[in-house]
């Protein structure tokens, strides 16, 4: 089940990624994930920050959270994910 998230709540989420998990602040990927989230049609973003090539944040099974590759877990990159995580778990 994917949700479809209004301009403020996509914003929201786009925040916690750059204030947690070290997404881009760069407007054109800001925009063109808060455009995604708006359409309901997303199920994975990959907004790489401080998570790897494999950090993406997940619209699926009702729950929006993030994730990175198992390979490249690190004791920091778990704790990232964990915290983020619970930022999220507004959104669910």
């Amino acid at each position: 089940m994917k949700r479809k998230f209004t301009m403020a709540e996509a914003m929201q989420i786009w925040h916690i990624l750059i204030d947690n998990a070290g997404a881009s602040s760069n407007t054109y990927d800001r925009h063109g994930f808060v455009i995604e989230a708006m359409s309901g049609e997303w199920t994975e973003w990959r907004f790489i920050g401080n998570l790897g090539f494999g950090g993406k944040v997940w619209n699926n099974c009702g729950r929006v959270y993030v994730t990175c590759y198992r390979e490249n877990e690190t004791p920091e990159r778990l704790d990232i994910i964990e915290r983020t995580n619970k930022l999220l778990a507004q959104f669910n």
